[in-house]
């Protein structure tokens, strides 16, 4: 290896997250790469405000202290691992070049403001599309099989027999079609269901071989109308926020179950509870909240046939070695001036 030595700041220590792993896939980069170690963490309140555009004055009012320890390698790194930057991130990190996001989710970075810095985006999207894609299946089962029920009965030794629901012949209906959406439809399809799909860069004609119908986000009534269940796997952007309204729940077959492993902003709550008790929808799965973490007044708790989780869908037993297995072929392609893994592009947020 030759070259000027590449700085990479890994600044959310995940447990069993390999720095060593790292460096061995990086046999052949053209150049030599230093792995630095800090942490700065925000809060996910502030993380919700940058998000949604808060004012700065806010943002700033919610900003942590940054350690000498952070301080130091933000200024030599070109490349951070991380699930936070500051709000003065070019001032801070005069040589950042890149940063490769810990998730899916990158509302926090601003995506725009850092293509004005000079910084590119990437995310982790398919790190966790499998275990986010078991964790529906799995609440889709415990729904339908009512799972609650025969917990209840065996509780109370009751010999009562309790019938469910058959997945096969059913519609799913995947509202993005990303790294989490089709493992999702795979996973739906291998059950027997029939699969829908909408997806953001659609043109007409374009299909998928884990998709019976896949639509452009035009689509979107027509596979509400459809579907038996209907999944958020969709990223936050301007364009998502409150996506799913009344009209849209609404629009869903009665008793409908829904689900949303994307992210709360995308659903109007009270909306969806008033749906829930007028039987308009038969269930609601939620793995995201627009209150996280929620307090315990949240109306939500207490909605009728209402499966809450706290953002628990993705698995952590491989999330870090599949995360550093990305990080290192990322800087690979980064190093080799190759287009990077899950590249964001600005004007589309993600």
């Amino acid at each position: 290896m030759s070259g000027e030595p590449l700085v990479v700041g890994v600044l959310y220590v995940l447990p069993g997250f390999d720095n060593e792993l790292v460096v061995r896939r990086l046999g052949d980069c053209p150049r030599p790469v230093e792995l630095v170690v800090a942490t700065y963490e925000e809060s996910h309140a502030l993380r919700t405000a940058k998000g949604q555009g808060a004012p700065e004055a806010e943002l700033r009012a919610l900003a942590p202290d940054m350690s000498d320890e952070a301080r130091d390698m933000f200024a030599r790194a070109e490349v951070v691992l991380t699930l936070d930057v500051p709000l003065d991130v070019r001032q801070v990190a005069p040589n950042l070049r890149w940063i490769q996001a810990l998730g899916a989710g990158i509302a926090q970075f601003n995506p725009k403001r850092l293509r004005e810095d000079g910084i590119i985006l990437s995310t982790a999207a398919g790190v966790t599309a499998v275990p986010i894609a078991e964790f529906v299946m799995g609440r889709i089962l415990e729904v339908w099989k009512g799972t609650r029920r025969l917990e209840q009965l065996q509780q109370a030794r009751t010999w009562e027999f309790a019938s469910g629901r058959t997945l096969a012949g059913c519609t799913i209906g995947i509202v993005g079609l990303g790294a989490i959406g089709r493992a999702i439809a795979e996973r739906a399809g291998a059950f027997g269901m029939r699969v829908l799909a909408t997806r953001r860069r659609y043109e007409p004609g374009m299909t998928s071989p884990a998709v019976d119908e896949l639509y452009g986000p035009d689509g979107l009534g027509k596979l509400l109308e459809s579907s038996d269940v209907v999944v958020l796997a969709l990223p936050e952007t301007g364009e998502t926020q409150g996506l799913i309204g009344p009209a849209e729940l609404n629009l869903m077959k009665p008793g409908a179950v829904f689900c949303n492993v994307a992210r709360g902003s995308l659903v109007d709550e009270a909306a969806l509870l008033a749906a829930l008790y007028s039987g308009q929808v038969g269930a609601a799965i939620l793995d995201v909240m627009k209150e996280e973490p929620m307090s315990a007044d949240n109306p939500l708790w207490d909605g009728k046939n209402m499966y809450l989780s706290p953002h628990s869908s993705t698995s952590v037993d491989h999330y870090s070695e599949d995360l550093a297995q990305l990080l290192a072929s990322n800087l690979l392609r980064y190093s080799r001036g190759e287009p990077l893994i899950n590249l964001v592009d600005p004007d589309l947020g993600y």
